[in-house]
């Protein structure tokens, strides 16, 4: 009984450091293009950027808040609109083995259409992409990820803006 006690007790030493590498705290920023799929627009792609920070509770689960750039869009009349947001979403993670992953994102995002419309819209957001792994501290991402923007009057309807972003995390 002693002998079973102290090898239990020596597993869970030996397994706690391969346990601790799948939770931690990490940041992050992405770089990539936006596109708004909306019919009235002369300018419909920018340059975006995010800055992001996260949580990853085991080995298949992260939760990440994200601030995001979007760029501008140009409206067939000349004028251009800034687009960012904020974000919170739950991070799936399926990992193929120690360096690459499959990342699928779900969450909520409140984005701002900026002047002169000043028009803000929040919805649900999603995503997909990978990330591999360099190391246990430095990861490199690629992702594609889809949020919600109002164009303003006289219309008001309700646009798309997909982000195709490479990026790099790291992990405390």
């Amino acid at each position: 009984m002693k002998k079973t006690a102290i090898a239990i007790l020596l597993s869970t030493f030996v397994a706690a450091p391969a346990i601790a590498a799948d939770e931690g705290f990490y940041v992050g920023a992405d770089v990539g293009r936006s596109s708004t799929n909306y019919s009235d627009l002369s300018s419909k792609t920018g340059t975006a950027f995010s800055v992001l920070g996260g949580y990853q509770f085991m080995k298949y689960l992260a939760a990440e808040i994200q601030y995001n750039d979007f760029g501008s869009i140009k409206d067939t009349g000349g004028t251009s609109y800034k687009i960012n947001g904020y974000s919170g979403a739950a991070v799936g993670i399926f990992p193929f083995n120690d360096q690459w992953s499959l990342l699928g994102k779900l969450g909520y995002a409140s984005t701002k259409l900026g002047n002169p419309a000043n028009t803000t819209k929040s919805g649900i957001t999603y995503g997909i992409g990978g990330q591999y792994n360099i190391n246990q501290a430095w990861g490199v991402r690629l992702n594609y990820d889809m949020y919600k923007v109002v164009i303003p009057a006289p219309t008001s309807q309700t646009a798309t803006t997909s982000v195709v972003s490479a990026g790099v995390v790291y992990k405390f």
